[in-house]
């Protein structure tokens, strides 16, 4: 797609910030008036996805392009309907949530509850946000408590974990407002998904992490420990593990779940090995390691875990050395 000569620099930041879109009044502030969009838009070189909204095609090169095109939704719901405030998951998204799938379910919500038709396949949910809302990123959005509650609605039970897992390792939300969200969540009528809060823990580092640790739970061998410590005698630490199991007589299983960018880089890869040394060093360590190509293939990685578990006899439920 051809991009605009001349068009303020400002503006394409500004539009590179929200997934390439921009609103008639933000080009209106820089300058770019009725008949340049027109022109722009006659040519091809700009879109427009609905009333005041138009798509500059800028795009973020830091940015995944999976993260451009859900910011893309988040501001396209919000300028469609300019005094709406987001709900369900693109108030998570904008609250920082990770695990959301690419294409998000556009929902705002307009001041009273007010009824308004769909318009650029977002949807206006007829709820009053009044006391519920906080301002994110210079708009509103439902409080994040409320919009997982609203997202149960939409997101697989694996999503919704994950975001919930996300924020809480963020501490955007709090042990606290999981009750809420048990709470609002009866209120809504959701009580067959009230578990799902159940299987929140903000000690997950990484959707990866999650969704492993999900594949366990439903395979009947829940993890027994997160992100646990390692240290030799001497108290020199080894490193921290993903997920744990403890086989007993101080035997462990460790399961390492390596997210692709992160383990990446030849350093990396390097701190890795040494840790991974020291820690089967002893002999009373098992490390299995996985990445997101495993979770797309879940029985791979549930068989290995289950095969280890079985062959050494552990037991759900044992008490954990200090």
């Amino acid at each position: 797609m051809r991009s605009a000569a001349g068009l303020p620099p400002p503006l394409l930041e500004v539009a590179r910030g929200q997934g390439g879109l921009v609103s008639a009044a933000q080009c209106e502030e820089h300058g770019v008036l009725t008949s340049r969009r027109s022109r722009l838009v006659a040519a091809g070189t700009w879109k427009r996805p609905a009333r005041g909204v138009y798509d500059t095609h800028e795009r973020d090169a830091t940015m995944h392009e999976f993260d451009q095109e859900r910011w893309r939704t988040v501001w396209l719901a919000l300028k469609s309907y300019p005094r709406s405030a987001a709900v369900g998951e693109i108030a998570l998204m904008m609250h920082g949530a990770e695990g959301l799938p690419r294409r998000l379910t556009a929902e705002v919500a307009l001041p009273g509850g007010t009824y308004a038709r769909p318009r650029a396949g977002v949807r206006v949910r007829q709820v009053d946000l009044h006391g519920h809302a906080v301002k994110v990123l210079g708009r509103h959005a439902a409080r994040a408590p409320l919009a997982l509650v609203q997202a149960m609605r939409t997101l697989s039970r694996d999503s919704w974990v994950q975001c919930a897992d996300s924020l809480l390792n963020k501490k955007v939300i709090s042990a606290q407002d999981l009750v809420e969200v048990r709470a609002l969540a009866r209120r809504a009528g959701l009580v067959a998904r009230l578990h799902w809060a159940d299987l929140v823990d903000g000690r997950a580092e990484s959707p990866l992490e999650t969704e492993a640790r999900l594949r366990c739970v439903d395979a009947g061998f829940p993890p027994d420990d997160l992100q646990r410590e390692f240290r030799d005698g001497e108290g020199k630490f080894l490193g921290r593990a993903d997920l744990v199991w403890h086989l007993g007589d101080g035997r462990w299983l460790i399961a390492e779940i390596d997210g692709g960018a992160f383990h990446s880089s030849d350093d990396q890869l390097g701190r890795d090995a040494v840790r991974q040394n020291d820690l089967l060093e002893g002999g009373r360590t098992i490390v299995l390691r996985f990445r997101s190509a495993h979770l797309r293939q879940p029985q791979g990685l549930t068989e290995r875990i289950g095969r280890v578990l079985t062959r050494s006899g552990w037991q759900p439920g044992r008490a954990l050395p200090t």
